[in-house]
């Protein structure tokens, strides 16, 4: 479903520009962090009964091993550590290079043919696409912003699919080929 711009997009355009993060949606947030949701569960647990034992006087030290201690607040660690690589993740990577609208999309349908993007929206100054399912990963959502001097270019693991935490080298791709492509369009024009 391609979409032309209207006042919400031009908005969220506009946000996208000052933020340089991609725009979720509440569930999609709720799918991207879920890994670090998950790891919050044994903590949590650990210290509601802590909480408990303390507050009815019970003996902590006689029925608590040290290894609940050790597992819980390590998984809580890595879950802080994962929350940060994935905020990290919705940052725009910004190539600097300024292109028209034409030298665009030709840039991102070239790229698009090459590895069976399909969009989600498609504008001016904002490309919406994903990719499919491959034996590395269950799809990945690109997000690609057109600013007067650069672009802004985001792949993640598709956060209206399966949870997932690495793409295997996917999102990477998406760049580097999208960037030879867009590279490979700007000399052309100019010749």
């Amino acid at each position: 479903m391609l979409s032309g711009t209207n006042n919400m997009e031009t908005q969220t355009i506009v946000n996208i520009k000052e933020t340089e993060r991609v725009k979720l949606s509440k569930w999609q947030r709720f799918w991207h962090f879920f890994i670090v949701i998950v790891l919050c569960i044994v903590p949590a647990l650990v210290t509601y009964d802590l909480v408990v034992k303390y507050f009815t006087g019970s003996n902590i030290h006689k029925s608590y091993p040290a290894i609940y201690f050790i597992l819980g607040f390590s998984l809580l660690l890595l879950a802080i550590v994962l929350f940060f690589i994935q905020l990290r993740r919705l940052r725009f990577s910004s190539i600097p290079v300024s292109a028209d609208v034409e030298t665009f999309h030709e840039s991102v349908k070239a790229t698009a043919n090459e590895l069976d993007w399909e969009f989600l929206k498609m504008t001016n100054n904002l490309i919406v696409a994903k990719s499919g399912f491959s034996w590395q990963s269950w799809g990945e959502r690109i997000t690609i912003v057109r600013k007067k001097e650069s672009i802004l270019f985001n792949s993640i693991c598709d956060p209206d699919n399966r949870p997932s935490v690495a793409s295997w080298g996917r999102n990477k791709k998406n760049r580097k080929k999208f960037e030879v492509h867009l590279l490979q369009t700007l000399s052309n024009k100019q010749f």
